[in-house]
């Protein structure tokens, strides 16, 4: 009896999430599904208000959220299996998928770099990093690729030293014990004794740069199509919610960043408001230049990108829906 209740049980589930679809509400059992995502940033700002005010669950997924600290780490664990999906660097997921990793990403949380060039107080002009040590978290990170990018465009390739410190606070711990001249990234924590120059945004650069994508297993994407698309649509949701729900955007970024400091948590805020795609679409030229820039610039970009997912959540209204003027 209790192998066929198993049967009954299994066969109840593959019928609600392939057939009916997991907010139908002919199921009441929420999936449950781990995310992992790999920035205490804005990148990540989507996911997090998703979780809080429920949008998972409205789509019948109870969303695990887990850090992990860096993007090609998430890459890691999604080929693992520990993670049904993951929050993970456009250029580390496209790096894994160009070797062979049966890897799928179906949204862009950016198609802006909005990193900055961050450095020691001292320095006043870019060609002084020469002899000098620039911190990222991991080799292929988004911020080793963004670095590197930005070494390319100034000549600096071969002048100036790459550290990898492991991960965000790392970077940032380097920085303020002064083992670092400066560092690509979208913020560094260290105290006001130690607080950074801004040198440049690398948005004014001028080049498109998908950040951040949502990436899956493709074999999870082949068998659970219904739990990929509610999951895009919440976390777009999210989005959505910090641009209406201000005040509990905040909370959770505190929440979730583990800040305090009412000007960190509003700088990750506005950043969120500013840089995350209300249509989360991984846009051609924000993925060509991270190709270009590998060398691959006429790899088929369909072997690795699904837009299918938010494609038909566009056709469909819900985007509109979310930002109609109240």
């Amino acid at each position: 009896m209790k192998t066929i209740s198993a049967y009954f049980t299994a066969g109840l589930l593959v019928f609600c999430w392939t057939l009916a679809g997991p907010a139908s509400g002919i199921c009441g059992d929420l999936k449950k599904v781990v995310l992992g995502y790999s920035t205490v940033g804005a990148m990540a700002a989507g996911s997090w208000m998703a979780k809080e005010i429920r949008a998972y669950e409205k789509y019948g997924i109870d969303a695990e959220l887990i850090y992990i600290s860096s993007g090609p780490t998430v890459v890691q664990a999604l080929l693992g299996g520990d993670l049904f999906g993951g929050i993970a660097a456009t250029n580390a997921t496209i790096a894994a998928s160009l070797r062979g990793a049966p890897l799928v990403s179906v949204l862009s949380t950016a198609n802006r770099p909005y990193h900055r060039l961050f450095v020691q107080p001292e320095i006043n002009d870019i060609q002084e990093l020469k002899g000098k040590v620039l911190g990222i978290t991991r080799f292929g990170s988004v911020t080793d690729n963004l670095t590197r990018m930005l070494l390319k465009k100034y000549g600096l390739e071969s002048a100036v030293q790459i550290r990898q410190m492991g991960g965000t606070m790392e970077v940032s711990a380097a920085f303020q014990n002064k083992q670092i001249a400066g560092a690509v990234t979208s913020a560094l924590r260290v105290n006001t004794k130690s607080e950074p120059k801004m040198l440049l945004k690398l948005e004014d650069l001028g080049f498109h740069y998908s950040m951040d994508v949502v990436a899956h297993a493709r074999a999870d994407v082949v068998r659970y199509p219904h739990l990929v698309d509610s999951m895009v649509r919440a976390y777009t949701e999210g989005v959505a919610a910090i641009h209406s729900q201000k005040d509990l955007a905040k909370k959770t970024i505190a929440k979730y960043a583990r800040l305090r400091d009412p000007k960190k948590i509003d700088e990750i805020y506005q950043d969120g408001v500013m840089y995350l795609e209300k249509t989360p679409r991984i846009e051609p030229e924000a993925v060509n230049s991270i190709l270009e820039f590998m060398g691959k610039k006429d790899a088929p970009l369909d072997g690795f990108v699904d837009n299918s997912f938010v494609d038909k959540m566009v056709q469909d209204g819900l985007i509109a829906r979310l930002y109609k003027k109240r």
